[in-house]
């Protein structure tokens, strides 16, 4: 009988090999990560449900299908009256946005206070592709949220709209295509500035106060109370500047163009986001 004995270099070859770590590892696992808590899918659904149900109860009321409280039912009255077709069919929005500017938070500060981020770190040693990861991860769970939240609101708002007679916009009309993936992108920003918060941070409660007072409050507070000579400050707003391409409104009377609103919101979520790695990868976790 003979015993066959591996080789040194072999067994040095065997037990040494590791597999390298790559962003598109670290976005897999972030993936795996946010499908695999119920608590995502749970806010998605909430977001859209949220958006679409209001949307119709907005449509409803201004198009006299159900009275409103206060001034009554009919075209243009009741508290969603007066603002066009696609503004009322995106009632819901407001609310839409503050929920995932949450759940954004939540899905960049939620790791700290579990402690589970000292893990993550540990497995992805280049600090900056957690967050990008956390990023790409969070993006595919809002885009389609979104797309189909802003879809099925302006699906049901103009079925509604429509079948009391009153007055409604098509797809093919002048930018209303516009507005709607508009919104989408809003609300994708949204989800992303508060992503960054949340690394940034490093507190549930503190990204949320952040998003929800600072960029959806704080705003339309400011607009109300600040004379005009601080329009051209406020227009530069996350909240204003979206709407340059959407139907929500700005916190002044002033507005920015749609390329140079595209332009500045895109710029919010990249600081926050540069910001959130530059952190994360400065400071020890």
């Amino acid at each position: 009988m003979t015993t066959t004995l591996s080789s040194p270099r072999h067994a040095r070859a065997t037990t040494t090999h590791t597999r390298p770590q790559t962003l598109g590892r670290a976005i897999r696992a972030e993936w795996i990560k946010i499908r695999s808590l119920r608590g995502t899918w749970i806010g998605m659904a909430a977001v859209a449900v949220v958006m679409i149900g209001f949307g119709a109860i907005a449509s409803a009321v201004s198009s006299g299908s159900i009275a409103g409280p206060g001034d009554g039912p009919g075209p243009g009255g009741g508290p969603f009256g007066g603002g066009g077709a696609l503004s009322t069919v995106l009632t819901g929005s407001t609310f839409a946005v503050l929920l995932i500017g949450v759940l954004g938070s939540l899905a960049g500060a939620r790791e700290y206070s579990s402690r589970m981020i000292t893990a993550t770190v540990a497995a992805v040693p280049r600090r900056w592709q957690v967050v990008v990861a956390k990023t790409v991860a969070l993006a595919a769970v809002v885009v389609p949220t979104a797309l189909v939240a802003v879809m099925g609101s302006y699906a049901a708002g103009m079925a509604i709209l429509s079948a009391n007679d009153a007055p409604t916009v098509s797809l093919t009309d002048d930018g209303v295509l516009t507005s709607l993936l508009g919104m989408v992108g809003y609300i994708t920003a949204i989800a992303l500035i508060g992503l960054g918060l949340g690394v940034l941070l490093r507190s549930v409660a503190g990204s949320i106060g952040v998003v929800v007072g600072g960029i959806m409050i704080l705003p339309n507070i400011a607009g109300a109370l600040l004379p005009d000579s601080w329009d051209t400050i406020l227009r530069f707003l996350p909240s204003s500047a979206a709407s340059a391409f959407t139907a929500v409104a700005a916190a002044g009377d002033s507005k920015l163009g749609s390329g140079a609103g595209v332009a500045v919101l895109v710029a919010w979520v990249v600081a926050a986001l540069v910001a959130a790695a530059f952190a994360m990868r400065s400071r020890d976790v």
